[in-house]
């Protein structure tokens, strides 16, 4: 196969500034070119998006290792961008439980590019094109499954029946005047 133009550029990048990391998590050149060679259009990439992939090649490397489920991708991974994901869950959806929800993120994210199951992200890492920094595509990504929960997330609160039930016996109107005597009868 003929060498692309912008594959010159990544291997020089990947060989100077990346090559010991990749090294360390088992992820070859070969593996960084076939992922941008999956995502390149028919017109291939114009000379700013090939800046733009070469500079990108840290990411990439960490991209490669985590779908060959290398552990040191994974955490690494993790390491450089939980921060910037709760930093933007907390401008985007406040909530108390941004921790819970990044590790969530991801267990889903590492289950959709590592086995495939999907789940409820509608990709995993090996769909990132490098054109976009890693960063961004994560949070997008992040706030994607954030959405989606929310959508099938009950509009209220449920109540358990029971608890209706006791306050029934009371004969005056449902208050929060007496709602221990009413939970006890």
């Amino acid at each position: 196969m003929r060498t692309q133009r912008w594959e010159t550029p990544l291997r020089r990048a990947f060989f100077s500034s990346a090559g010991r990391l990749a090294a360390s998590m088992g992820v070859s050149v070969d593996a960084c070119v076939a992922h941008v060679r999956a995502l390149q259009p028919d017109a291939g990439f114009n000379d700013s998006e090939v800046d733009t992939i070469r500079k990108a090649v840290h990411d990439l490397v960490l991209v490669a290792g985590c779908v060959q489920d290398a552990p040191q991708a994974w955490s690494e991974l993790r390491r450089e961008h939980t921060w910037i994901l709760i930093e933007a869950l907390r401008t985007y959806a406040p909530s108390r439980d941004r921790g819970l929800q990044v590790e969530r993120f991801w267990c889903n994210l590492q289950a959709a590019s590592v086995r495939g199951q999907l789940g409820p992200l509608a990709r995993g890492l090996d769909s990132w094109d490098p054109r976009r920094p890693l960063g961004l595509w994560l949070t997008d990504l992040l706030f994607s499954q954030v959405q989606l929960a929310r959508e099938f997330a009950p509009s209220h609160p449920a109540v358990p029946v029971r608890a209706l039930e006791s306050l029934d016996m009371i004969e005056e109107a449902r208050t929060l005047r007496f709602p221990l005597i009413a939970a006890v009868q």
